[in-house]
């Protein structure tokens, strides 16, 4: 359910991590099989044509990374909570660029899941780090060693603690068609969250102590309306080890797949540019979205804050969508869903596409 400012709202959700890091060994490309002929009158895949595994720089992500970076034209700060038991989930993103905007997500257990833009009219990001706006701030804690989350919105209270965080990656530039580029960092790949909540339409706040809580952090020279490229596939699964698994890369406007899966658990982090593959298509509208997203690779390499080296066991993981919610606002579509990947886990799952990669070709 879209409400109000739609236009500012549908930026906002194309936020996420779009992913250029963990590198393969050498520069490849892995073609997708052909997918199979269909009628005329079905809304076709908006399939990948094939991956390309050519490094991309990246490091263990850390809170000195999470800084402003003037001179992006889009630049955003995003967290979400989880509750694996109910499936209760509140995202809370601030953008500094292309415009300032405060923007929530707010799934219940029962009933319509809310977007909702929080009235703000700046947005101010500084080292420390910290963003700070009229609607909510996120500042990151020396002494605690956490990220601290107050949301003070018109929709929405929160004050919440990302505490345990496990560190996933920076990554960056991802080069892309019509000259953009990206850099992603996630400081927060997975946490034991403390606090509370009060959503939207309660009258009184809920406990988050236990939740699994995400952060990242998207900048560059880029814009998610753009429609010279095709879109963006994102992904993230709490696990109930305590451990997460992280999906985020570009998918170019030939239909190429650039970007890497990675694995963050307490003893490291670990990734690796990998190959994509989408099945079990589903149809919304004019939109079809895959269920399953599988992500491979034979190696990996460590990030360690000076960079990727060493040799990891490569990586197979599938991301399922649980709990489909598909916004469709004309120059973006996508699915905003709960999905899992081991059982147990809980997580997101975006699969971004442009509305020019969503109409027919011939």
């Amino acid at each position: 359910m879209v409400r109000p400012r739609t236009g500012i709202a549908a930026l906002a959700l194309t936020v996420t991590a779009l992913a250029a890091l963990s590198p393969a060994p050498a520069a490849a490309r892995a073609e997708a099989p052909p997918a199979p002929p269909r009628a005329a009158w079905e809304i076709p895949p908006t399939d990948i044509t094939g991956s390309d595994l050519t490094q991309v720089p990246g490091k263990l992500a850390e809170p000195s990374d999470d800084g402003p970076h003037p001179g992006s034209t889009t630049e955003w700060w995003y967290t979400h909570v989880i509750d694996p038991e109910t499936k209760r989930t509140f995202i809370a993103m601030l953008f500094t660029a292309p415009l300032p905007t405060a923007v929530i997500f707010w799934y219940p257990e029962e009933g319509a899941k809310l977007v909702l833009p929080e009235p703000t009219a700046k947005v101010t990001a500084t080292e420390g780090p910290e963003v700070r706006s009229s609607a909510g701030s996120l500042v990151y804690d020396e002494r605690r060693r956490a990220y601290h989350l107050k949301w003070t919105g018109t929709f929405a209270k929160a004050d919440i603690w990302f505490d345990d965080a496990l560190p996933g990656v920076t990554g960056g530039p991802i080069k892309y068609d019509n000259g953009q580029d990206m850099y992603w960092s996630a400081p927060v790949a997975t946490s034991r969250v403390k606090g509370w909540l009060r959503p939207p339409g309660a009258s009184s706040p809920i406990s988050v102590d236990g939740w699994r809580g995400y952060h990242d952090h998207n900048w560059g020279k880029f814009n998610v309306l753009d429609q010279s490229y095709s879109g963006w596939e994102w992904g993230v699964s709490h696990e109930p080890d305590g451990t997460a698994t992280l999906l985020g890369g570009v998918v170019k406007g030939d239909g190429t797949w650039q970007g890497v899966v990675g694995r963050v658990t307490r003893e490291e982090t670990y990734g690796c540019m990998s190959t994509l593959t989408l099945s079990k298509w589903r149809t919304s509208g004019l939109f079809s979205y895959p269920e399953a997203t599988r992500a491979t690779c034979p190696s990996s390499l460590l990030a360690t804050p000076e960079g990727l080296k060493g040799e990891r066991p490569g990586l197979d993981r599938t991301f399922h969508v649980v709990d489909p919610f598909i916004l469709d606002v004309g120059l973006l579509a996508l699915p905003e869903s709960l999905g899992r990947t081991v059982p147990g886990s809980l997580g997101l799952i975006e699969h971004i596409r442009t509305l020019s990669a969503r109409v027919p070709r011939s």
